[in-house]
């Protein structure tokens, strides 16, 4: 039987949680080398600071390195330099790879996928590193052929110069994290090809960051016009923004479309189940964060917006479940502390009502 929550005090900040999902690389990134451990500040991570054995979380995103198409079922090994294998990955539907609890010390990737070139990235592990973008270049003459991405009119037709500064703006928002530059960079790209909707969609990202709301909004419908509303990124993303404002009932029917879209887009589906949550539709939220959990099962945040979901349900189980989860997948991450807290209110309200007895009948010596 469920057992509602009462009284719990868990304040994990929404719009919090909705600037942290956005942070992961977008569908079109350009290739860029390995960020430093800094890169992500806002992202949680495992970052043990008070224990010895330290670890870590590295992630990416794999895609053909001339259409930008993401790449599903790349086996990725990692390896330490006298070459064994130490773990072994494959990429999700949307090209993304992650592995966990991952030591100190020096790395290599490689990228194995039939009809492409292998890639290896060499990695110095000091921090957790996200965000590493691989672009892998099909074999031979026949590069584009069947079986491949394929590459469209427009992404032919989009100049050098413009794809120079887009990766250059890339670079600077994602792995240094300098806001103004890369919206400058981005203002380039988009003065050489005013339709690049990707170029828009990034720099509403930018100014997201940097807590400009209204050009952020402005940015991003621009995205949505030049697409026709065909691009998810734009989508989700001002769905973020709308909801981090509390907007809700804006944010809904973006992040659904986005959905609809590209529903192997984790964004996608866990801004959808945040607009609902923020309608109070924890019923239909739980579909789609359920949906965001399975597209990215690593990702710890998903587990406190599944925390949610089960707040508002009533669902103490569940909800002893979504924390457990989060501490497994980041025992050291920033939430952690309040986290554990309150994991251990909810065990023991769930152990009290079981150890209350129920009601037993009078014994004949209470009876008159």
């Amino acid at each position: 039987m469920m057992r509602r929550v009462s009284g719990l005090l868990f304040s994990l900040s929404k719009p919090l949680l909705v600037a942290v999902f956005i942070f992961c690389p977008p569908l079109e990134a350009q290739r860029r080398s390995v960020p430093s451990p800094s890169s992500f500040p806002d992202m949680d991570s495992s970052l043990g600071t008070t224990t010895r054995a330290r670890s870590f979380s590295i992630s990416g995103v794999v895609a053909d390195a001339q259409s930008h198409v993401r790449i599903d079922g790349v086996r990725v090994d990692l390896q330490g330099l006298t070459g064994g294998v130490l773990a072994t990955a494959f990429t999700s539907g949307n090209g993304n790879f992650q592995f966990n609890n991952i030591r100190p010390g020096s790395y290599e990737l490689v990228f194995e996928e039939p009809g492409y070139d292998d890639d290896r990235e060499h990695l110095e592990i000091d921090g957790p590193i996200l965000g590493i973008m691989v672009g892998l270049r099909r074999m031979g003459p026949g590069a584009g052929a069947e079986g491949g991405p394929t590459v469209s009119v427009r992404q032919l037709s989009i100049p050098q110069k413009a794809r120079d500064a887009m990766s250059k703006a890339m670079s600077l928002l994602y792995q240094k994290s300098d806001y103004p530059a890369s919206i400058k960079q981005f203002q380039r790209a988009i003065q050489v090809y005013p339709d690049y909707y990707e170029a828009y969609a990034q720099m509403g990202l930018a100014y997201m960051r940097n807590k400009d709301a209204a050009q952020s909004e402005k940015a991003l419908r621009k995205s949505m016009d030049l697409s026709e509303e065909h691009y998810p990124d734009a989508l989700f993303l001002l769905a973020a923004l709308f909801s981090s404002a509390r907007r809700f009932a804006d944010a809904e029917p973006l992040a659904r479309k986005a959905v609809e879209l590209d529903p192997k887009s984790w964004h996608a589906q866990s801004e959808l189940a945040q607009a609902l949550l923020g309608l109070k539709r924890a019923n239909e939220a739980e579909q789609y964060a359920q949906a965001a959990v399975k597209l990215e099962p690593d990702n710890a945040l998903l587990a406190l917006l599944m925390a949610d979901v089960h707040i508002q349900l009533g669902n103490a189980p569940a909800l002893l479940d979504d924390l457990n989860n989060y501490l497994k997948l980041a025992p050291n991450g920033r939430f952690a502390p309040q986290v554990r807290q309150q994991r251990d209110q909810v065990q023991q309200r769930l152990q009290n009502t079981r150890a209350t007895p129920a009601a037993s009948p009078s014994s004949p010596r209470d009876n008159p």
